[in-house]
């Protein structure tokens, strides 16, 4: 799935920074899986560049007992 930003918003992460938000994703199953790639535009040079996101497991809360 591609979009514009983060949930909405295209923030600026200075070095040594972080940028923390909660997201959401409807499951058809128990359990599943997320990863992918979030696109970066260094603002000094304009140069994009893709950023990894490791996969990750979500089971719903009910699972885990």
């Amino acid at each position: 799935m591609e979009g514009e930003g983060v949930i909405g918003v295209q923030p600026i992460i200075n070095p040594g920074t972080k940028y923390q938000y909660i997201s959401g994703c409807n499951l058809k199953t128990e359990m599943g899986k997320m990863y992918g790639t979030y696109k970066m535009e260094n603002i000094n040079n304009k140069k994009l560049f893709d950023v990894s996101i490791p996969s990750f497991e979500m089971t719903v809360p009910f699972k885990l007992n």
